[in-house]
């Protein structure tokens, strides 16, 4: 491993906490216990922290950004061009746009590159630090990818088997630098080369994790609140958070007799619109993160398919949830149909100036932004009590769904199968983020077999790279499946708009099949029709107001 610039600074880097935060607070509200602090920093003005570091309940918010790039020059294969200067077009671009929106911020910053490739020479390494703001520490990892004996799962390897590189591999790497660096920074972000993910994403992050931490908080106070006045009780009865209406009083649904029961492992049915949750499903809840892409407008790839008339009107399950109207305004400059533009705006995860960089887009508007990981028939909805509010769901193993009302739920079918932990459904993000105490409830109490290394535990039958993929280990097969997270994406578009984030590869949308691809606004559009769909659910089967 090679050290450049200067080490991370680890000595100052340790999680502060303020004088108010208590054991007690700690152990009640479990992850998300330092999530007040974590935004209170994170949301300082440049000028304040650099004036408040020097006092240790406000030092400026420490991040770690980890990259894994398998390759200095791409191959060719999957829509991209041989010989394609990667590390110079496609990892430095959303590389540096991160790194400015954070210290723009006054946040410290420090960089980590895991790399599949042996080696970097002098000048191309000079090029990477050359292109990072002063004081931005950086480490890289070569020859990063690991090594394995193939086909040895769940047996011994033969006597005279080699190892051999697991390439696919590289994206587990990044665990053993969060083990290493857990202690010195409050919030990592882990991602694939290929991904701009930026302060804005980072901050709307915390900002939904904190809705969360107030809902975990409130229901915990209930519920220690009902174990005082009711010792007989024990307070299991009141350990949930229910709806309520404006005037606060609480929203009940029917008993679970009556309702829907699940056809697969999840114990509960698809019809959960309002109902109360309980703490244990409120830990479960997680900031959700869609993959996107801008349409190219590359002449030398000939006329793309995407942008010939209809093709992206006619994405798949239009007839059965058409967008509701509710997500577009009308508008006399847009070429979109019947002159409407989406709700949402690109800026945040899309934007770029012109002449763009690498393969990107310049000043997209929302009509060109489209997606390909998910479909509107993965998808549910919910309502939850305040903070959070209506969100859409995203797709999550059976048994580690804590409940929404699915797309497509009907009275009248009830044994229609949900999609869950499927390759083309399950919404694939190329990473994650979380703060430490994320990290630590995701290896020690979420993720069977834990989330960090050694993997030796039994749960791994040996070796842990035998049976997992890439997509597993940059985090959606393990974190949403295994390991029970529930992902959720407010549905206030301002907030929405902060959940894409950018595939600057821009490769996707000329190698997966059209019938996949959907504009991320008629998506969008078509969530807000479940979210109609519910209500007028609600109103017709128990005769429920819900707005």
């Amino acid at each position: 491993m090679h050290h450049h610039r200067r080490s991370l600074s680890e000595a100052s880097a340790a999680l502060v906490l303020s004088e108010s935060d208590s054991d007690d607070q700690r152990q009640r509200n479990h992850w998300t216990w330092d999530i007040p602090s974590i935004l209170s920093r994170a949301k300082k003005s440049p000028t304040s922290a650099a004036q408040q570091q020097n006092q240790t309940q406000h030092q400026p918010l420490r991040v770690l950004l980890i990259t894994t790039s398998l390759v200095e020059y791409d191959k060719g294969t999957r829509g991209t061009t041989h010989g394609y200067d990667r590390l110079q077009h496609v990892m430095l671009p959303p590389l540096i746009d991160s790194v400015k929106s954070m210290t723009s911020h006054g946040w410290h910053v420090d960089v980590y590159l895991i790399l599949g490739y042996q080696s970097l020479t002098t000048h191309r390494r000079q090029l990477i630090i050359d292109s990072l703001p002063p004081n931005v520490g950086l480490e890289i990892w070569e020859d990063a990818i690991p090594l394995f004996y193939q086909n040895s799962y769940n047996k011994r390897p033969k006597s005279d088997q080699a190892i051999i590189p697991g390439a696919h591999g590289l994206s587990r790497q990044h665990r053993y630098v969060l083990r290493d660096k857990l202690q010195y920074y409050d919030f990592f972000v882990c991602f694939e080369d290929d991904m701009r993910v930026t302060a804005d994403h980072v901050l709307e992050f915390l900002e939904t994790s904190h809705d969360i931490y107030q809902l975990y908080d409130d229901s915990m106070a209930s519920s220690l609140l009902s174990k005082r006045s009711n010792d007989n009780s024990n307070g299991q009865n009141a350990r949930v958070a229910v709806v309520k209406d404006e005037d606060g009083n609480s929203i009940v649904p029917p008993p679970f007799v009556n309702r829907h029961k699940s056809n697969d492992g999840a114990t509960v049915g698809n019809d959960i619109i309002y109902d109360p949750i309980s703490i244990e499903h409120i830990q479960r809840l997680f900031p959700g993160l869609l993959r996107v892409e801008v349409l190219d407008r590359r002449r030398d790839k000939g006329d793309h398919p995407l942008r010939k008339r209809g093709a992206l009107d006619n994405h798949r399950f239009v007839k059965e949830f058409p967008p509701s109207r509710n997500a577009f305004y009308t508008s006399t400059t847009t070429t979109h149909d019947d002159g409407e533009k989406s709700l949402l705006d690109p800026t945040i995860c899309c934007d770029e100036n012109d002449p763009p960089r690498g393969k990107m887009t310049a000043h997209p508007s929302m009509e060109e932004v489209v997606m390909w990981e998910t479909n509107i028939y993965a998808t549910g909805v919910r309502k939850y009590p305040d903070p959070i509010g209506w969100v859409a769901a995203m797709p999550v193993e059976d048994k580690a769904d804590v409940g929404s009302f699915w797309s497509g739920y009907d009275k009248d079918e009830p044994n229609l199968k949900r999609p869950r932990r499927v390759d083309e459904t399950i919404g694939n993000q190329a990473g994650f983020m979380a703060t430490r105490s994320q990290v630590e409830y995701f290896h020690n109490e979420a993720c069977p077999g834990g989330f960090l290394p050694p993997f030796d535990s039994m749960h791994w039958k040996g070796d842990s790279l035998q049976r997992h993929s890439v997509e597993f280990w940059s985090g959606g097969f393990q974190l949403f499946g295994q390991c029970y997270l529930n992902r959720i994406l407010p549905l206030e578009p301002r907030r929405f708009e902060k959940h894409l984030i950018y595939h600057v590869s821009n490769n996707k949308q000329r190698t997966v099949p059209v019938k996949k691809m959907i504009r991320v606004g008629d998506f969008y559009g078509q969530i807000l029709t479940v979210k109609e769909k519910a209500i007028h659910f609600a109103k017709e089967m128990w005769s429920i107001e819900l707005t």
